[in-house]
């Protein structure tokens, strides 16, 4: 009878003592030291990919203020009457139509309003006829929209920064 107590309490001082880490080896799961040296791995692989995304979003954001800089400053020369295929508050949205025309082999430029939207520019003219002539023109285009429009840069509703 005394053989049949010893092994409960040999098998809770083992528990106790050991903890769980001796039956996690004997089965092949991890132990507590492996979980902590995956973790610390796992944090610091997560730290470095932030890192590099920061870096990047960073990088892309310097590119495009100095895109925006650079159209900024040459938003007059360029002419009076700028044809806008579209004015958006989600910048990725105009980033987009800014693509679709490189693609489709227009120089696109960016003009920023006032209150906060980003047109963009298709082409722009000292002549409002000409301009009107370029718009017509743009709408056989499957991608424009019908709701163009012609910004005259005398209306002074555009930011110069």
């Amino acid at each position: 009878m005394k053989s049949f107590r010893i092994i409960p309490v040999l098998m809770v001082s083992v528990l106790v003592f050991t903890g769980c880490d001796f039956f996690r080896s004997i089965v092949g799961k991890p132990t507590s030291k492996e979980i902590e040296k995956m973790k610390q791995e796992s944090l610091a692989k997560i730290k470095k990919q932030r890192e590099l995304d920061s870096l990047k979003l960073v990088n892309e954001r310097i590119a495009r203020e100095r895109l925006e800089e650079e159209q900024r400053n040459s938003l007059e020369n360029k002419g009076r009457y700028h044809v806008i295929i579209g004015a958006y508050r989600d910048y990725a949205n105009a980033d987009r139509m800014f693509s679709t025309l490189e693609k489709d082999g227009y120089s696109p430029y960016f003009v920023n309003f006032s209150n906060g939207l980003r047109g963009v520019s298709v082409v722009a003219c000292q002549d409002l006829r000409k301009a009107l002539g370029e718009a017509d023109r743009l709408l056989e285009h499957t991608y424009c929209p019908d709701d163009i429009w012609i910004y005259d840069i005398k209306q002074n509703i555009h930011i110069n920064r």
